[in-house]
């Protein structure tokens, strides 16, 4: 009998570590949650605007009033020199300006080549060493590109060739920072 009620107690106190463990209830865990006081960050800003017409000269720097007028030669170097508005904001912020649009279906083809883009500051002119631009370089530059129809133009290759630079323009674009993972 004594083995009956040990049997009986034994089957009580299964059953009731069961129904706690989680027959149907379940045991609370202790946790907190607070807010923290991280601030807020703003995003920077990059833009790029003309401040005026450019304005084109030929081999020699003399200007050239109507480019659609201009008849180029082999040989010749044609200048574009146009004053840009330029906003870089950001800690990391870094960008390179390039031309755009000198395109075969522009007809810049073999004959004519687009050089890299020189840059100047257009408060005190100083030179920028390359077209990749920091926030400090905010404010007005003075992009100058130079467009190089080649003398080794053979027969009368490119004769009456249409060169379309209302095409042709500036393209502001962000670097990713050094180390970014690509977000």
């Amino acid at each position: 009998m004594t083995m009956n009620k040990m049997a009986k107690g034994a089957i009580a106190t299964a059953v009731g570590v069961i129904l706690l463990a989680g027959g149907g209830g379940t045991l609370a865990t202790w946790n907190q949650a607070q807010n923290s006081s991280m601030g807020s960050v703003v995003s920077g800003d990059l833009n790029l605007v003309p401040v005026s017409a450019g304005a084109w000269t030929d081999k020699a720097g003399k200007a050239i009033t109507n480019i659609a007028a201009y008849k180029v030669v082999p040989g010749e170097t044609l200048t574009y020199t146009q004053q840009l508005d330029v906003t870089l904001s950001g800690d990391l912020m870094a960008a390179t300006l390039k031309v755009t649009g000198e395109t075969v279906n522009n007809g810049f083809a073999a004959n004519a080549v687009v050089s890299t883009t020189a840059l100047k500051n257009a408060t005190d002119g100083a030179v920028l060493p390359t077209t990749t631009l920091r926030a400090a370089d905010t404010g007005k530059v003075t992009a100058t590109t130079t467009f190089a129809f080649k003398e080794t133009t053979a027969n009368r290759e490119s004769v009456n060739a249409n060169y379309n630079f209302g095409a042709i323009g500036y393209e502001l674009k962000q670097l990713a920072p050094a180390g970014s993972n690509g977000l």
